[in-house]
């Protein structure tokens, strides 16, 4: 048996683009907690096919520089003469693509 649901999360993520692992520092009901699981297969493409200035890419580099908000679906499984265990996978980061700030034109 399996259960899944997905929740947002607001921390430090580490991103392995290599092996398509994480580790996300968090906090779950005001207690300190690190989640760590696998990045999607979209989400790890988008690491692995990082080019400065290119539109839909990630630099996984960046994603630990400050807090983000990102998306974790946890599937519970229960087997049979086995302790239940939770798998966490990344399927999104939010606010990774730097928006540039438009510059102000002063009125001369």
């Amino acid at each position: 048996m399996m259960d899944e649901h997905c929740n947002e999360y607001v921390g430090t993520v580490y991103v392995l683009p290599e092996t398509r692992c994480f580790e996300l520092h968090t906090t779950v009901h005001g207690a300190p907690a690190t989640i760590t699981g696998t990045v999607s297969q979209l989400l790890a493409s988008q690491f692995s096919q990082y080019v400065p200035g290119a539109i839909g890419t990630v630099d996984p580099q960046q994603v630990a520089v400050r807090p983000r908000r990102v998306e974790v679906l946890t599937r519970e499984l229960h087997e049979r003469h086995r302790a239940p265990r939770k798998v966490h996978l990344l399927t999104r980061v939010h606010d990774v693509e730097e928006q540039a700030r438009p510059v102000p034109v002063s009125a001369i």
